[in-house]
């Protein structure tokens, strides 16, 4: 098979498969030795076109082409559906309506004979249907292998349907991930769309998507930024109607909704590019993500209001709502048996968040377990930062379990704290969220989740997700 693809192609394919490192090791489980294999890769294999549809998935006035087969846009569709399940879970309502996305419907024959008179059969047929103010073509691996000059195709669409069209031409799978299809049309949006404006005062533009308007990190900083009489108008990308992005640069303060560990990412360097050509002054080098984060953050935005005091002020409002809830549940929490168990590397996990919501809570926490799914520089990562947590709050003897026998911790503990699912474990489990949630509500999530668990009937068992 690899002889009928390009040799550019085969090349691509090796270099992946060079980045896919195995290795095998045991566990105990049951006093039974059992052996597993554990894949782990040091890139994602995610393609771009969900990418380029996720940036303006609900951006009124827009139109998506997949140039594809018919599961390319299926797997668009399940990733939405997922996200809404999880705004659902979150008691919220999804308030938008995503604009259409259609493939091209590429098949076998198109691979020999080529795909675009079917991309401009689509794209005739979405002018017709939905009368776009402006198109995005995505490509996909199909498109990428037999050559179809899309950018062409996009141009003359331009001129004949007299609206912009923007080819996103990465190839699915062959010119990046998802993130690279994601920034590529955000970038593309900037340059073609936006230029520098006058600032409208205490106006806000939140940049990223963590789950949209209705999620949990997009509320909260709302809720926080009002305190400072800072409105937020619009989220970008994704949700700002298309006869609105030439005003987005009409705001005052660009902040990014970003977390620990994701700081050297696309929306960091989207952010920065966002803030030197439109002059927008933003907040990049601290997130209201833990309670630490979010008073540094907080202290941030009172700097750029030149209003200090106010800061101050609204840290101490907050940091009493938590004291007044840790109050309310130390009857239940204090002096339960924690353990934390860790399996994220820190560019997805920061344990010192979790290990101060242990000690806030006023638990014991017996011991930190680390799980051997991680890779060798991901553990000495973590290592290091649970020893300097450990040395800050002064609890040196707090046990480091690296082998994997930690059976016996579990069950003298009340609760596993853990970023891994244990089945068939006996012992109360809480889900470390794998998108830390934002802000003081974020920590209040935390602690009533736990609370509950700790709440529920029986002494073992269950798992409690926030």
């Amino acid at each position: 098979m690899n002889a009928l693809l390009p040799k550019q192609t085969i090349i691509q394919r090796q270099k992946i498969m060079e980045k896919v490192t195995t290795s095998k090791h045991t566990h105990k489980h049951n006093n039974k030795l059992a052996t597993k294999w554990l894949f782990t890769k040091n890139r994602s294999c995610s393609c771009t076109m969900p990418g380029v549809w996720r940036a303006v998935s609900f951006c009124d006035g827009c139109a998506v082409i997949f140039h594809s087969p018919l599961g390319c846009a299926h797997v668009a569709t399940l990733m939405d559906l997922g996200a809404q399940y999880r705004i659902i879970g979150d008691h919220q309502n999804e308030n938008l309506d995503a604009v259409p996305l259609i493939a091209s419907n590429l098949q076998e024959k198109d691979t020999i004979f080529g795909g675009v008179e079917k991309l401009r059969g689509c794209i005739n047929h979405v002018m017709k249907i939905w009368h776009p103010q402006c198109l995005f073509i995505a490509t996909s691996c199909v498109a990428g292998v037999i050559g179809d000059d899309v950018e062409q195709e996009a141009e003359e669409a331009e001129t004949k349907y007299h609206i912009p069209v923007l080819c996103v031409p990465y190839g699915g799978f062959l010119g990046g991930e998802y993130s690279d299809g994601y920034f590529q049309t955000v970038r593309l949006i900037m340059d073609r769309f936006i230029q520098p404006q006058p600032k409208v005062p205490n106006r806000a533009l939140l940049f990223g998507d963590q789950m949209g308007p209705c999620g949990q990190y997009a509320r909260e900083v709302k809720r926080l930024l009002s305190y400072f009489d800072l409105e937020v108008k619009w989220q970008f990308p994704g949700y700002v109607p298309f006869e609105e992005w030439s005003e987005l640069s009409t705001a005052s303060l660009l902040i990014p909704l970003n977390y620990a560990g994701q700081t050297q990412g696309g929306l960091e360097k989207t952010a920065a590019s966002w803030a030197e050509q439109f002059g927008t002054p933003s907040i990049r080098d601290v997130y209201p993500v833990g309670w630490h984060n979010t008073c540094a953050w907080l202290r941030k935005i009172a700097e750029f209001v030149k209003d200090e005091v106010k800061g101050e002020a609204v840290i101490r409002q907050e940091e009493e709502r938590l004291k007044g809830y840790v109050k309310s549940i130390l009857p239940v929490t204090q002096n339960k048996k924690a353990v934390l168990g860790i399996g994220r590397g820190p560019r997805w996990y920061n344990p010192a968040e979790t290990l101060n919501t242990i000690q806030r809570m006023q638990m014991n926490l017996s011991a930190v377990i680390l799980y051997d799914k991680l890779m060798d520089e991901e553990r000495d990562a973590v290592i290091a930062a649970v020893e300097d947590w450990k040395k800050a709050a002064q609890f040196p003897d707090i046990p480091l379990i690296t082998n994997g026998d930690y059976t016996d911790c579990l069950e003298q503990a009340d609760v596993l704290l853990t970023t891994d699912e244990l089945p068939g474990n006996p012992v109360k489990q809480f889900f470390i969220p794998m998108v830390p949630l934002a802000g003081t509500d974020g920590e209040l999530i935390v602690m009533r989740t736990i609370y509950r668990l700790l709440c529920r009937y029986g002494n073992k068992g269950g798992i409690a997700y926030a």
